[in-house]
């Protein structure tokens, strides 16, 4: 026999052996690959977040806003609740503010003039009430404001009502802001008469604010007007 006659089958059945070998070294690394991002996208952020949101809050107590925007900023990276819409429930119930960039006339500061802030969310009714207690039930005031999710990050809202609480006469005093109806309806006309077409989304994003990180007992926020909001969940 020639050498090319015996070589042959040899040749064939060594390409035949090893290709089970390529397979399960493929199948291997792909099950390897899987298991690591598995393993990086669920088990590592479990274990930052807590250490993470123990720093924010020291740094909320201290006041410390170049450390509180960088925390921030890394815990919305780790943010668990990456679809505001499908989890809108996860809003609700009570929070009390730790830190706020947005100026004193409109958020007081508890420390200087006395006064509790915080926040009660009920998104069955789709409605938030901020709360500044002076005293109440014989001083304060209860915003009501409407919210709805509209987008995977954010809360389009708009201001219902101000309930003014005093232990004077008159006792209680009750602001309406103009309905959202006739708002949409002179935002309609407008569009018509600037021959553009009217966008119901961005009129509903007139004002709103954006999760950038909401768990169990921590939202971190941004507002339409850029100013971040740290909430921690109350009892």
């Amino acid at each position: 026999l020639s050498a090319k006659t015996w070589s042959h089958p040899l040749i064939t059945h060594s390409k035949i052996k090893s290709k089970p070998f390529e397979t399960m070294r493929s199948i291997s690394f792909i099950i390897f690959a899987t298991v690591y991002i598995s393993f990086s996208n669920g088990f590592i952020p479990a274990i930052q977040r807590p250490a993470l949101k123990a720093q924010l809050r020291a740094a909320c107590q201290q006041k410390d806003q170049q450390k509180i925007f960088k925390l921030a900023e890394d815990l919305s990276k780790l943010n668990p609740t990456t679809d505001i819409m499908k989890d809108f429930s996860k809003l609700d119930g009570n929070w009390k503010l730790d830190f706020t960039t947005a100026p004193v006339g409109e958020v007081p500061d508890e420390e200087t003039s006395g006064f509790k802030t915080f926040q009660t969310i009920d998104t069955s009714k789709g409605l938030i009430y901020n709360v500044i207690d002076q005293g109440l039930p014989e001083k304060g005031l209860k915003i009501s404001i409407g919210a709805e999710a509209t987008r995977k990050s954010r809360v389009a809202i708009d201001f219902r009502t101000v309930e003014a609480f005093n232990d004077r006469f008159p006792k209680k005093v009750t602001l309406r802001f103009p309905p959202r109806n006739l708002i949409r309806a002179l935002s309609q006309i407008r569009a018509f008469v600037s021959r553009k077409e009217f966008d119901e989304q961005e009129f509903k994003e007139i004002a709103y604010f954006d999760v950038l990180f909401l768990d169990e007992d921590l939202r971190i926020q941004r507002n339409s007007e850029g100013n971040l909001f740290v909430n921690s969940r109350v009892a």
